[in-house]
């Protein structure tokens, strides 16, 4: 049994076979009736995907991951209704949910094994402009962001794997280079004239 230690919600993950395969909106109507059974059927389905997010950011801290992903459920769970599947998906939310508490635990985390790859997102960010908080700055932000989304899956598959798993999952040059069959300098070397061509394109635009 786990339990959310925000609320201290139970979940039971042992189910029948038919509840199991609850389509995702038949979760979403359990948890917007707060039914617990929707929270439990939502981590058997997606913790292996956010604790693998998680664990990509935190790296070897297992308690920092369990929390992460436990905060995650509670954060889902309280703001249910807010969630528009018209504009993304389950999975994509959920997702969204466990990479931003990732990175907010992460600041509070003191000693950890690879630290540098904070300093490189510093680097691939600087590729926006620097705007303040106005409305019309940050729309600007965001059209700068679907441009440079653009721009990454635009590019060769490896060079877009490389840049996803850096970037989105925040994965250390040695967890990339273990899963690519690559080296830790080659994954560096790859990585360093990708943040530079994107950064010439997008000042191109």
């Amino acid at each position: 049994m786990i339990v959310l230690r925000h609320c201290r919600i139970p979940l039971l993950y042992r189910y029948s076979k038919e509840a199991v395969n609850l389509t995702d909106e038949e979760i979403l109507s359990l948890i917007n009736k707060k039914n617990q059974l929707g929270l439990s059927l939502l981590a058997e389905k997606y913790e292996k995907l956010l604790v693998y997010i998680a664990a990509g950011i935190l790296g070897n801290h297992v308690r920092d991951i369990e929390e992460c992903v436990n905060d995650t459920y509670f954060k889902f769970w309280k703001n249910a209704e807010k969630y528009d599947y018209t504009k993304a998906s389950l999975s994509t939310y959920l997702k969204v949910i466990v990479r931003n508490t990732a990175i907010n635990r992460l600041r509070d985390v003191k000693r950890h094994e690879d630290r540098t790859h904070t300093e490189d997102v510093a680097e691939l960010a600087s590729v926006l402009p620097d705007v303040s908080v106005n409305i019309e700055n940050q729309m600007m932000r965001r059209e700068n962001v679907k441009k440079l989304n653009k721009m990454i899956a635009s590019l060769p598959e490896k060079d877009r794997e490389l840049m996803i798993r850096k970037y989105y999952y925040m994965q250390s040059s040695k967890v990339i280079a273990h899963a690519m069959s690559m080296s830790v300098t080659a994954v560096d070397s790859r990585l360093s004239r990708l943040r530079t061509k994107m950064k010439n394109e997008f000042q191109l635009i």
